[in-house]
């Protein structure tokens, strides 16, 4: 004699399915974005910020305005609180993106080690 499934297993099973099939993993994943998660450490640890700001500008992600302010700013630390309250939060994943594959240019020490950290 075969075992009845629970209904509530059944719609939950459906659910699952319908969610697996219509969305994107990408889209389904509720993490944050790397830069998002490791922002306390990127702001304590990133070194060379001249670089990084510069193929931001040259990519688009900041504008010379604010290329010109946050390079005035004294500390590394403070810069990177500025990138990150202004053209970083403006800018979404996209920028986010292309943050983060600066940073594995430029930083790529950095970025292992908070990989690595990670797991």
């Amino acid at each position: 004699m075969k075992a009845e499934t629970p209904t509530s297993l059944k719609c939950l099973l459906k659910i699952h399915t319908q969610t697996s099939s219509s969305v994107s993993p990408k889209k389904m994943s509720l993490r944050k974005h790397f830069v998002d998660e490791h922002q306390c450490d990127l702001i304590d640890r990133v070194s060379n910020i001249g670089p990084i700001l510069d193929n931001l500008l040259k990519d688009g992600v900041i504008q010379q305005e604010d290329y010109d302010q946050i390079r005035a700013i004294p500390t590394t630390q403070e810069k990177m609180r500025k990138l990150y309250g202004g053209p970083l939060k403006a800018g979404g994943h996209e920028s986010k993106d292309i943050f983060y594959r600066t940073l594995e240019e430029k930083e790529p020490c950095l970025i292992s080690d908070l990989n690595r950290n990670e797991s």
